[in-house]
């Protein structure tokens, strides 16, 4: 069945905006955390000859797999101002970090000098 709409009609059911870019990044987190699990595991075992690496591995592709999907599909789900709103976040977390280590620099040299 072929459905034709003219731009002058409305779609019956237009995509609903609501929880669905959450659910895409909750997804890409936990798929992240699973990723990191099988590799805390991988570097914390004892090395043996090749007994199950190959799931293990496989697993972490997966999962670097799904979460490179799922952030693609958060991202799909953003406006324009959303963008704006990260990007000038980016840019504040870039320079409050600058700050902090030109704090830390300081300290450190007046803690030299005793003028802490």
């Amino acid at each position: 069945m072929i459905v034709v709409i003219r731009k002058t009609e409305k779609p019956q059911h237009p995509r609903a905006q609501g929880p669905r870019g959450h659910v895409a990044a909750i997804l890409g987190l936990l798929v992240l955390a699973i990723a990191a699990g099988a590799w805390f595991w991988t570097t914390h075992q004892a090395p043996q000859a090749n007994a199950g690496s190959i799931l293990v591995q496989g697993v972490i592709v997966t999962a670097c797999g799904a979460s490179v999907a799922a952030l693609i599909a958060a991202l799909r789900t953003l406006t324009l101002t959303d963008v704006l709103e990260a990007v000038l976040s980016l840019v504040i977390g870039f320079f409050a970090l600058i700050g902090a280590i030109l704090r830390g620099i300081c300290n450190a040299i007046l803690g030299l000098l005793g003028w802490d």
